[in-house]
């Protein structure tokens, strides 16, 4: 059988899928609230706007941890399935089997991510050093089976859902691990920062799969086709964020900064492609895979009218239009080469590719605003809303890597306790996503010609996600 139990245990791995996005793309970079901006003087700044690492003094530790409760549907359509209901002699899907490749797939999952930072000023004005340990890109996930397909024994992998031809379990995750330095000029007011982020990046994913990259389930003569293939890569690069934080009047901040994509450009992971595809055996190769992250620029203003009151307004726009695909190369051939053509055919410089996913992913922008209200010195509340667009079109769309355009509302508060010097906050968030359906390609589309094919992730996509942010801060 090729249930997914059996198949991780025999390669004795375990694999998770990637998450939700909370902002473009697969960008879950939400930490400290309302308090992670541009404009921002916690430690989260080395992430979002180093400038402001200079905006502080003294000692700051800060922990915070993001947990998440995601809710995913997603509907698949006979039209989708690529040869339903075959001529004799002919592979596909047969009729009575439609519904393991048509139906609903559903996803109810928990995750969490930490943030860790730490900034000082060693004693000097209005200088800023931090360091920090933080996952602004990835997620987890574990799709539910389908039990109406529980122990079938002629279409075994059907029990692992329609969406199983783009993912079953997998994680996505880029580990930043950032130092940084910022200076304030008290004369124009004007802080200036940078940082150098070690960039520990990895994939983990299993999915079904064909050798033809087809979602059909049988061949001619009615043998099983459908396999399991697994992803096992990871990589280390360097990435650098600088920004820019103007007080042109009292209370008044003005903030800008700029990341860099991780590796400045495409990134190569390396690890293992495992197979077992159809009644053959399992095999194993070395592959690299290459992908490409988007840099972020972000823009906001943060005012503070009076002692009570601060109001925050930012934009982001996140230039995701750099990840075309996701491509696999024999690690083992030193000319290999991920040249592609736009229909997802082989370039005529490319050599060595195993197999590539197209993505043709589109730059995103968000826009926010928020504000708080301090009841007492001790005790803040605030709120906020986010808007997001996708970054996913639709002619690549699948449950692998799943965006779309979003609204996110925020509520919280922050207590402050041992006079001022420790910070406790909590925010409750949910994720709004907006109901997308895509409709069957058609042949010729990307994703139809080798080496680029894929099944179809055409259907009905809804999903929710609601969060929780619960921060410390100990300044001394």
């Amino acid at each position: 059988m090729l249930v997914r139990s059996r198949w991780i245990v025999a390669l004795g791995l375990a694999a998770l899928a990637p998450g939700s996005a909370l902002a473009g793309g697969f960008n879950v970079a939400r930490y400290a609230g309302e308090h992670g901006h541009v404009a921002t003087d916690n430690p989260t700044a080395i992430y979002f706007n180093p400038a402001g690492l200079a905006l502080g003094s003294g000692w700051r530790i800060y922990a915070e941890g993001l947990f998440a409760l995601r809710h995913l549907e997603y509907d698949r359509p006979e039209g989708a399935i690529d040869n339903l209901d075959p001529e004799p002699g002919m592979p596909g899907t047969p009729a009575e089997a439609a519904g393991a490749n048509a139906g609903t797939a559903t996803l109810n999952n928990v995750v969490a991510s930490p943030f860790l930072g730490a900034a000082t000023d060693f004693g000097v004005p209005n200088l800023g050093v931090g360091l920090a340990v933080f996952v602004p890109f990835g997620g987890q996930a574990s799709w539910d089976r389908n039990d109406d397909w529980a122990g079938n024994q002629a279409y075994p992998g059907a029990e692992d859902g329609v969406q199983r031809w783009s993912t079953i379990e997998g994680s996505l995750r880029s580990l930043y691990i950032s130092a940084g330095g910022a200076y304030r000029l008290p004369g124009p007011r004007l802080s200036l920062g940078g940082a150098i982020n070690v960039v520990r990046s990895s994939i983990n994913t299993v999915r079904a799969r064909t050798a033809a990259g087809t979602d059909d389930l049988v061949d001619g003569e009615g043998n099983l086709l459908e396999g399991r293939s697994l992803v096992d890569v990871s990589g280390t690069h360097l990435a650098a964020a600088v920004g820019v934080i103007w007080e042109p009047v009292d209370r008044v901040w003005i903030g800008a900064s700029y990341q860099s994509q991780p590796g400045f450009g495409t990134m190569s992971q390396s690890g293992t492609l495992t197979n077992k595809l159809g009644a053959s055996g399992t095999s194993s190769g070395d592959i690299d895979l290459e992908q490409a992250l988007p840099d972020i620029v972000r823009l906001g203003v943060k005012l503070r009218p009076t002692e009570r009151i601060e109001v925050r307004v930012s934009a982001d726009y996140q230039r995701w239009s750099v990840l075309e695909h996701q491509c696999l190369v024999d690690a083992n051939d030193e000319l290999s080469n991920c040249d592609l053509n736009d229909d997802g055919s082989v370039g005529p410089d490319g050599r060595g590719i195993v197999v590539n996913i197209p993505r043709n992913w589109k730059d995103t922008f968000g826009v926010r605003a928020g504000g708080s209200y301090w009841i007492t010195p001790a005790v803040e509340v605030n709120a906020g809303a986010n808007f997001d667009t996708s970054a996913v079109p639709d002619e690549t769309i699948d449950a692998s890597l799943i965006d779309q355009n979003k609204l996110i509302v925020l509520a919280g508060a922050r207590f402050a306790l041992l006079g001022q010097d420790l910070l406790l906050g909590l925010s409750v968030n949910n994720v709004f996503y907006f109901e997308r359906t895509v409709e069957p390609r058609q042949m010729g589309d990307i994703g139809t010609i080798a080496p680029s094919t894929v099944p179809d992730g055409a259907g009905t996509y809804s999903q929710n996600v609601f969060y929780l942010n619960a921060s410390a801060e100990y300044r001394f």
